[in-house]
């Protein structure tokens, strides 16, 4: 359904090409009217069109963006005259004052250029940051992957490392048993022998003992005889 909405903007709002912003706003959502300056400082806005049309319209122009401040917005709403066969911009002052807004305005559009191009920029440094996440969680798992590989070998190494080292305690307890029964055969022998000599002299002992024993009553017996 179309509309005719009169709107009075007030706040910072005679600055920096305001009314090319609404030129271009009501251009791109197909209204007809104009906007002019005031003298008590207000934009005064006349546009036609479809209803939900002037809705955004209104939404888009209540900016708040250096040096652009809407502090109110006054609407009311009509039946549409049909007469604007396009949206055009009144200018009432002198040439003077016309061209530093002009200027003003193409200030604001760098301005604006240059927000888009920092979040373009953002946007992509959150992609390219993603990315090399990404190919630092690939290579986190390559390399888990080769540490795991590492780890196996690394167990399987150990593994047999202790399977040499309990051979070798296996085998050097045996050869210390074999140590101990030999030198404990050895020892029995000589033990053994030790014995055999110790009776061996033992009985020498005893045997001359006994023949000192003999003499000694010999003679103690041919004396009694004479």
């Amino acid at each position: 359904m179309e509309k005719q909405a009169e709107i009075i903007i007030s706040g910072r709002v005679q600055k920096a090409g305001f009314r090319d912003f609404i030129d271009e706003t009501a251009f791109n959502l197909n209204l007809n009217g104009y906007v002019k300056n005031l003298d008590n400082g207000t934009v005064h806005v006349v546009c036609e069109g479809q209803e939900n049309s002037i809705k955004e319209f209104i939404e888009k122009i209540n900016i708040r963006q250096y040096p652009i401040s809407v502090e109110k917005i006054d609407i009311k709403y009509k039946n549409p005259t049909g007469k604007f066969k396009t949206f055009e911009i009144i200018r009432s002052e002198d040439l003077t004052t016309a061209t530093y807004e002009r200027m003003d305005a193409a200030v604001r559009y760098m301005r604006e250029m240059n927000t888009n191009l920092g979040q373009k920029i953002d946007g992509l440094g959150e992609g390219l940051g993603q990315k090399i996440d990404g190919l630092g969680e690939g290579l986190g798992q390559k390399i888990d992957g080769l540490g795991e590989g590492l780890g196996q070998k690394i167990d399987g190494l150990g593994e047999g490392l202790g399977q040499k080292i309990d051979k070798s305690r296996v085998d050097i307890v045996s050869e210390i048993h074999s140590m101990r029964d030999d030198f404990k055969s050895h020892f029995d022998e000589r033990l053994t022998k030790m014995e055999f000599e110790l009776a061996e002299i033992k009985a020498k002992v005893a045997s001359i003992n006994y023949a000192s024993s003999s003499q000694m009553n010999s003679k103690i017996g041919g004396q009694k005889a004479r």
